[in-house]
């Protein structure tokens, strides 16, 4: 093909011809755009538009998608954090192909799933239209507001420096630039709003202070005084904002953005924040370049499209309606309409869709499900949702377990001890201790706190103690099933283990204050009866598997309560975990003794272990119980003590040696979970930052080595903390080029993630815990003066620009807790140092690449979504006949992405019947 210089180029017949030039049209726009000298830029603009052309039919006008394709390759051209190397204004561009900014992003969002896109360039389109939407809603309520303060230019007689027009057009400025300066605001709908109306609030009291009350509404100042409010009280209660919410906003978020503005003279202002409007041509230039600039630098659509240039419409009501729809979104071409009621749709659409995020239960990263039945029905709605939890919950509570004759009565009569009298006096126990709780946080925390399930304690403990029963049989006369040696002295000695019956009670108690929607979160539950998470935990998997009737919100919600115990909860620093470890001879446990199959079976794990039945979870358990009260009489005759508490040095090894051969014990399993569940979370984010076979061997390997050798380090901190730490510091010495803020970035996209486990990270726990003797050196490593200076440690610094997050949690009045990357340079990299040195490749020495011996991260192969049916017990294979050679191809079907169709079409060919010939030979992949 024969080739001509860029930018002078002649217009081809047509802009989809394979491998062409860009047409006129497009070097045009580029032109106009003043990047046609950027010719990397045009090129790779115009090679994705027309591979795309080729490949996909695009319906409506060329330069739509065009400006899709400019769009598109000018965000891809920024470097992660960074702005883009091609800049120009979104709004500029749509302008040159008159497109307008519904049909844009429309396009935009189809483009985006025809190139491929990347996930962060989806999040990334979906942030700029909730933007945008958020933004409209926010503006049809600012109309009646600015009416309600301001008066009318046509009823002001006083003769002032400034009008209507202008304080209009300057409230909407800096809105909309405090707006795209606070991350998490941008798309949230009141926090928008309550920054508008601190934004009004700002002006009112700076043109009171100017004498020049000619510009409100006087019966909006009389109505004031008379009630002796705030403007922003005022307006929160006629517009319903909230007040509590909009003042914290104000103090903690707008004051102090305002203020560094002014000392970047960005804004000019006196220290007590007057004179805002004296200088209102100065700062208005200042704050249009910019939020011109911050708009460039984030690809986003420019929102002072709202500001009207006709003020008379912002005072009559009538407009109200079509107010919107009347704006254009340039000055200079009135020509394009915004489309309102679409915008509008889109911003209802975004404010259900977190509505419904935040109150429906979240998938486990693990996807760990032990019992799901496939015809479970799930709600799609928040109303929905509710009214169907509280109906499963009903269900459970039918039939009233305390009261009825059983197999589970008839197997207490046998026992010589009959067992009930004992759970009976616990569960009513139990039963005191939450409602004197209850009664003591509505005293210190008020009556209004968590009112739902405080006003009807009587009945929630009636519910619980029926549901306790309910589980109580379920989970014995399952391991009954499954025990070989399940016997009438086995059951009684389990059924007087303390231990077993508070965590069955706490586990019917989490559930019913989730099916009501309580306040009260987890650990909540057994902190009212003194018990340890840790002990807690074990009760779950054998809840899920013995009750098939709990719904899918339920199952989800306490698959999230043992991975919060795993996570976190058994590492604090008072947890009992820590005396049983100290007394163990060999620590921790590596991942290989736990896990009784290769670790290349993945998720495969759980299901293949060696089965579990009560006496392994609760007699050789490695903490002792938490919970006083009476010694049960059977304490006496069987011990259900502490495993390794008293026993001697020899028996420990002994004990340790039967562990490593795959006898399951309660530390066994513990560190089975943990494990699992730290390779699920690694895999993801090595997944993420694209780390390749042997650098995810490194990082496992130094995890591992880390929670063996190191176990201090996850006293009082959170397992993500150190995974983190782990994948940032190969990532150093593997010289993959990935910052501290990337990883925090791909953790917050995990299920489990939440802003505190990187903001708020114990420095250096007040009481060490029992394991520190397991260190080879103890705490004294974690000094400051022992810090490494090497390329080891991280120069970032939170928070990170441009990064999506929460906001900022308040620094705690505790100078012992810090943020993830200090935590990383201050303690993590002193305590692994040596370690790693080991793992780090050396160049021009004697030593081997590696002096450890590298272990396989364990590959997790989470279930898919969709739960599966299980099959007949027994499956019959009829022989058929031998078919002639088929003269047509042959069928085949991919049980992972054939659809079923192909399935029913192979099943009639095998029938003969109609529909295919019977001498097609299928085939079937696996």
């Amino acid at each position: 093909m024969e080739t001509q210089e860029k930018g002078s180029i002649k217009r081809e017949p047509s802009p989809f011809t394979a491998h062409g030039s860009p047409t006129q049209d497009f070097l045009d726009i580029c032109d106009q755009l003043d990047v046609s000298d950027q010719h990397e830029f045009v090129e790779k603009a115009w090679k994705q538009y027309d591979i795309i052309g080729q490949q996909c039919v695009l319906e409506g006008g060329e330069k739509a998608w065009m400006a899709c394709s400019l769009y598109v390759t000018s965000w891809q051209s920024a470097p992660f954090g960074q702005e883009p190397i091609y800049k120009f204004s979104l709004s500029k561009l749509l302008q040159l192909t008159n497109t307008s900014v519904l049909e844009f992003f429309e396009k935009l969002t189809k483009w985006v799933e025809m190139i491929n896109g990347s996930r962060r360039l989806a999040d990334h389109v979906n942030r700029i239209q909730s933007s945008l939407a958020v933004s409209t809603v926010v503006y049809k309520k600012y109309l009646p507001i600015f009416r309600r303060v301001f008066a009318s230019p046509n009823s002001s007689k006083q003769s002032v420096p400034l009008n209507a027009a202008q304080i209009f057009e300057f409230v909407w400025i800096i809105f909309v630039t405090f707006k795209k300066q606070f991350a998490g605001v941008g798309d949230d709908l009141m926090n928008c709003f309550h920054l508008l109306l601190c934004v009004v609030d700002l002006i009112y009291s700076d043109i009171r202070d100017a004498n020049l009350s000619a510009l409100f509404n006087q019966e909006f100042v009389q109505e004031l005084e008379r009630r002796n409010e705030s403007v922003l009280e005022n307006l929160c209660s006629t517009f319903e904002g909230v007040s509590l919410d909009a003042k914290h906003f104000r103090a903690h978020w707008f004051i102090p953005k305002l203020r560094l503005m002014i000392d970047q003279q960005i804004i000019l202002a006196n220290a007590d924040l007057t004179c805002i409007v004296d200088n209102l041509e100065i700062n208005r230039r200042n704050l249009n370049k910019f939020y011109e600039e911050a708009m460039v630098k984030k690809c986003e659509i420019d929102e002072r499209m709202f500001i009207t240039p006709n003020i008379d419409m912002v005072f009559n009501e009538a407009c109200d309606m079509s107010a919107i729809t009347m704006l254009r979104r340039s000055n200079l071409d009135s020509s394009w309409a915004v489309d309102a009621e679409l915008l509008l749709r889109m911003s209802t659409q975004a404010c259900l869709e977190k509505i419904n995020g935040q109150r429906n239960q979240q998938t486990p990263l693990s996807a760990k499900s032990y019992v799901i039945s496939g015809e479970q029905f799930c709600p799609i709605t928040p109303i929905g949702a509710a009214t169907h939890k509280a109906q499963k919950m009903l269900e459970l509570l039918r039939v009233d377990y305390r009261h009825i004759d059983t197999d589970f009565d008839r197997l207490l009569t046998h026992c010589r001890d009959n067992p009930k009298l004992f759970i009976n006096d616990r569960v009513r126990h139990f039963g005191e201790r939450l409602e004197n709780k209850v009664e003591e946080e509505k005293t210190s925390r008020g009556a209004q706190f968590d009112e739902g399930f405080t006003t009807m304690i009587k009945q929630r403990r009636e519910n619980v103690e029926v549901l306790f029963h309910r589980f109580l049989q379920r989970v014995v006369l399952s391991d009954q099933e499954k025990n070989a040696h399940f016997d009438s002295a086995y059951i009684s000695a389990i059924l007087h283990k303390e231990e077993f019956i508070a965590s069955l009670w706490a586990c019917a108690l989490e559930l019913i204050l989730f099916t009501h929607n309580s306040e009260r979160a987890f650990p909540w539950s057994v902190g009212v009866i003194g018990m340890a998470p840790i002990n807690f935990y074990k009760i779950i998997e054998l809840v899920i598997r013995s009750e098939p009737e709990l719904s899918r919100d339920m199952v989800k919600h306490l698959n999230r309560v043992e991975e919060r115990v795993l996570e976190e909860l058994a590492w604090s620093v008072d947890s009992p975990l820590w005396g049983a470890l100290a007394q163990r001879a060999n620590g921790v446990p590596s991942c290989q003794s736990v896990t009784p199959i290769t670790v290349e079976q993945g998720n495969q794990q759980n299901r293949n272990a060696p089965p579990t039945n009560l006496a392994t979870r609760f007699t050789n358990t490695p903490v002792k119980t938490a919970i006083g009260g009476p010694v049960p009489p059977s304490k006496r005759r069987i011990d259900y003590s502490d495993e390794m508490a008293g026993m001697p040095q020899a028996k420990r090894h002994a004990t340790d040696a039967a562990e490593n051969q795959g006898l399951p014990s309660s530390t066994t399993i513990f560190f089975r979970k943990v494990y699992y569940l730290a390779a699920v979370r690694l895999n993801d984010l090595c997944d993420r930052i694209r780390m390749d076979e042997r650098g995810r061997q490194k990082v496992w390997t130094l995890f591992e080595h880390m929670l063996r050798t190191e176990t201090a380090l996850m006293a009082g901190r959170h397992l993500d903390q150190n995974l983190m730490c782990c994948l940032y510091i190969i990532s150093k010495i593997t010289n993959l080029s990935v910052a501290f803020h990337e990883i925090m970035y791909h953790y917050r996209h995990q299920p489990q993630a939440s802003s505190r486990v990187y903001r708020q990270v114990l420095l250096d726990p007040a009481v060490s815990p029992a394991t520190v003797g397991l260190s080879d050196d103890g705490a004294s490593r974690d000094s400051i003066s022992s810090m490494p200076g090497g390329k080891l440690r991280s120069g970032s610094t939170l928070p990170a620009p441009d990064m999506t997050s929460a906001p900022p949690t308040p620094e705690p009045h505790n100078l012992d807790y810090t943020d993830l990357i200090k935590y990383y340079n201050r303690v993590f990299i002193c305590r692994v140092e040596e370690f790693v040195k080991k793992l780090q490749p050396t160049a021009g020495t004697d030593s081997k690449e590696n002096t450890v011996l590298l272990q396989s991260m364990p590959s997790v192969k989470c279930n898919t979504l969709s739960p599966r049916r299980t099959v007949a017990d027994q499956i019959s294979v009829v022989p058929l006949s031998p078919f002639p050679p088929s003269p047509s191809r042959p069928m085949r079907y991919n049980f992972n992405r054939s659809p079923s169709k192909d399935l029913k079409a192979i099943n009639t060919i095998v029938r003969g019947g109609p529909g295919g010939s019977s001498y097609a030979t299928p085939r079937v992949a696996v």
